[in-house]
Formats: structure tokens, C-alpha cells, sequence
């Protein structure tokens, strides 16, 4: 290599992104504490065990998409004896929090994307510094953590998003890392990949740009951005941008504090009577209230909803009620009251209804209000007990779950008549109670 090429190979690249996605996160999960299934399919499961929610390269390669259906893929889960597993929450995001916090060590400037994503940010960097940064996060997370990652490489988060997914897509030839800071193996990525790949191209789009005649990430990264703003929006003009080495999306992270909390299931078996749907929802509306305060905020309104299912020859009903509070409130026992209220208002009888769910909306941070002419504004001794009330309620059940619940949950019936998470793993490392045990 002649002194000019080594020039060129070492020029500083002002801002790199490296995108670490886990690989199959909650399947790998199971996977990380049971040996016994590392060559075994794994498939996890929605809360209420109805459809595949993760899949493990095993499962994948036998072609179950995600999504399915349990009963539709049941025979192959015998035939291949595939492990199923109920979502398990509570270990997923202790997992998740190892990942980040290996993630962080590496960069002070990460931009946590999702339960299994993060964007690492790094600054006048070469591209040799950038590729050896992201070999060593992947190691390192696979050696602490036990978990696989895949690594994207590129001047923008849209490009990076690409290069992740070539990485997992040829993990034997990428060894879990690609690049695409050198413009032929980003021309290379853009003519492999097709429009719905891109990241912000939601199906709808996919459709009008398909027609329009785009059918590649490279057809798309030759429009006009200026053009295509007009024609569709500034977010594709964006992306256009992106995929030329532009970087123009701010950050993942969000300033704001979350909008909603939503709460939903779907019914293990079909409900039809209203004492049993309120129960339903009265769960749901204590979960909800909890998650509530565990971020420290106040709802002002709340929506509950019920439907049928959208299948089948059965009659179809589906129909949802909002209420606006007087005053921003966190305290669970308000939400029953409402719920119930709002329940009689949109139940009908003679229905098989299979979904139900709650919405807390419209959060603030502080409980200020203005009390109008028609309403009583409650006592600020009374919001105070409330408070303590709910702050004990919580401290409680963190200490021993379920330990305090409300009457409408009737809490002894809820999970065998609704839940049914019939094949939850253990909580591994967040529950001394289900800790591994060596014999």
C-alpha cells in the first residue's frame, strides 16, 4: 500500500454510527440460561400464548413466519419439537439493561433505540477505529452478557439500520459486523435491498413508491429529495438523504415524556359475560395505574376498549370510551371507578368478545389543575394520602408480587381465566425465588 492509499484509508470520518441489534432477543433470552435448547427451535409467545413473537434462527429456517398463529403452526411445533416459551418480561429487560450498560462502556454518546437496540455514536473516528470498535462491543457482549449482536457500520442511522441487517441476514461471511463507510458495499447494500427494507418506509409508502417504479433502496437513494418532499413528505426526503451519506435524522430519543401507557390481552378463552370483562379490564386498569407511577407521572384521561374477533362467522362487535378526568390522577382505585362506568356505557350482550384494553393518556408531570364551575376540586390533604396509599401499594407487591390487589381484580381467578401464560420460564435474574439452581 502506497503512502497516499494509506492516507486515504486512515482520513477521519467526522460522525460514524454503529447500530447493535440482538440477534433473536427474546428467543435468545430463553436460550441463555437452558443449555439443553442451544441447537433446539425456540419460539416465544404473546402474553396470552395466541401468537409468535420471537423466533430463534432454528425456528426460523423451518420457515414458521412471525406472527403465526399457534394453532395453525401446531403440528410443526410437535413434529420438530419446538420449545415455546410465554413472554417473559421481567427477564427480557433485566437482560436488555446488561446489554445497554456493556453497550455504554464503550461510548458515552448511545442513543438506546429499543428493548434490543442501541445506536453508538462516535466522533472523528477512521474507519479501521470504527470497525474495531464494533468487533470489540460484539465480543464483549457475547462474553459478559451471553447474548449475540449484529453490527451495522455507516455515516447515518438509515444506512447503519441496512448495514445491521445485511450483518444477521450473512452472519457466516460478516461474522455478525458490516460496514458500508466505503461507497461500493454501500451501493451494494442499496441495489440488495428492496423498499419495505428501509427503515421509515411503512407499507403504505412501499406500495405508492413501488408503483411510482422504485423497487430497490438504490432506485429510491437517485430521487430528487427536493422532488419527493412535494410529492410525499420531508421524512422521505430525509431518507433519501440518508441513503447518500447525508446524516439528517435527529435523535431516536425522544424528549418528551411518554404519551401513553396502553394496556391490552388477548382472552385465552372468549368472554361474554360483563362481570367477567370488568374483571378483565380491572386488571389491566391496575397494571396500567402501576406502570403509571413507576414513571413518575399523572394521567388526565383514559380510554378503555372490547372487541370481537375480526374471524370466524360470529357476530362482530368492537367499540372503545374515553372519560377526561378533573384533575391529573395516578391513584388506581379512580381508574376502577371510571372503567367500570365507561364499561356499561359500550358493552352489549350476546357477544363472544376476545380482546379488551386500557388507555392512560395525556400524562403530565405535575398534578396542577384548574377546577371549573361544574366540578369539585378534591383536597390537597386527600391527594396526599392517596399518594401514600398507592406508594405502599407498590412497595408491597415489589417485594412480593400480587401481594395487594383491588376486589374488582379478583385476583385469585385472574390468571387462570384470562392470562394463561402457560409456559412462562423463570424470572432468572430478577427473582431470588427463581434463580438458577446448579445440581
Amino acid at each position: 500500500m502506497d503512502k497516499n492509499e494509506h492516507n486515504c484509508e486512515s482520513r477521519r470520518i467526522d460522525k460514524v454510527y454503529l447500530l447493535c441489534d440482538c440477534n433473536n432477543f427474546f428467543a435468545s433470552c430463553e436460550k441463555l440460561f437452558r443449555p439443553d435448547l442451544k441447537t433446539r427451535p425456540v419460539a416465544v409467545l404473546s402474553n396470552n400464548d395466541g401468537i409468535v413473537v420471537s423466533r430463534s434462527y432454528e425456528t426460523k429456517s423451518l420457515g414458521i413466519p412471525m406472527g403465526s398463529p399457534v394453532f395453525k403452526i401446531q403440528k410443526e411445533i410437535n413434529k420438530y419439537k419446538i420449545a415455546t416459551f410465554s413472554s417473559n418480561f421481567s427477564l427480557y429487560l433485566d437482560i436488555s439493561n446488561r446489554v445497554m450498560s456493556t453497550l455504554e462502556s464503550f461510548c458515552n454518546d448511545i442513543e438506546i433505540y429499543s428493548v434490543d437496540e442501541a445506536f453508538l455514536i462516535f466522533h472523528n473516528i477512521t474507519k479501521e477505529e470504527a470497525l474495531n470498535l464494533a468487533f470489540r462491543a460484539k465480543n464483549a457482549v457475547a462474553t459478559l452478557v451471553g447474548i449475540q449482536i449484529g453490527v451495522g457500520v455507516a455515516k447515518t442511522k438509515t444506512l447503519a439500520k441496512l448495514a445491521n441487517h445485511h450483518a444477521k441476514q450473512h452472519r457466516n461471511e460478516t461474522h455478525g459486523v458490516f460496514s458500508v463507510l466505503e461507497d461500493a458495499q454501500r451501493q451494494r447494500i442499496l441495489l440488495e435491498n428492496p423498499i419495505g427494507e428501509i427503515w421509515g418506509i411503512g407499507k403504505k409508502n412501499e406500495e405508492h413508491l413501488t408503483e411510482d417504479g422504485y423497487r430497490t433502496a438504490l432506485d429510491l437513494s437517485k430521487a430528487d429529495p427536493d422532488l419527493m418532499q412535494k410529492r410525499y413528505s420531508i421524512v422521505l426526503s430525509r431518507t433519501i438523504k440518508e441513503l447518500n451519506d447525508i446524516d439528517c435524522i435527529a435523535s431516536v430519543i425522544s424528549d418528551d415524556v411518554q404519551g401513553q401507557i396502553l394496556w391490552s390481552r388477548t382472552f385465552k378463552e372468549r368472554i361474554t359475560d360483563f362481570d367477567d370483562l370488568l374483571e378483565a379490564i380491572s386488571n389491566y386498569v391496575a397494571d396500567a395505574s402501576s406502570k403509571l407511577r413507576q414513571i413518575d407521572r399523572y394521567a388526565k384521561k383514559i380510554t378503555i376498549f372490547i372487541r370481537t374477533s375480526f374471524f370466524g362467522n360470529k357476530p362482530k362487535y368492537a367499540n372503545d370510551a374515553t372519560l377526561c378526568l378533573d384533575y391529573p390522577c395516578r391513584d388506581t382505585r379512580v381508574f376502577l371507578a371510571v372503567a367500570k362506568e365507561l364499561l356499561k356505557v359500550i358493552y352489549k350482550k350476546d357477544f363472544e368478545y376476545m380482546k379488551a384494553g386500557v388507555v392512560l393518556y395525556d400524562l403530565v408531570e405535575e398534578r396542577t389543575f384548574q377546577a371549573d364551575l361544574f366540578s369539585k376540586a378534591p383536597e390537597e390533604s386527600e391527594l396526599i394520602k392517596s399518594d401514600r396509599l398507592m406508594d405502599t401499594v407498590d412497595l408491597i407487591n415489589s417485594q412480593s408480587k400480587n401481594s395487594i390487589y383491588f376486589g374488582a381484580q379478583n385476583k385469585l381467578t385472574k390468571e387462570r381465566k384470562f392470562n394463561g401464560p402457560d409456559h412462562l420460564s423463570p424470572r432468572y435474574t430478577s427473582s431470588f425465588d427463581e434463580l438458577p439452581k446448579v445440581y
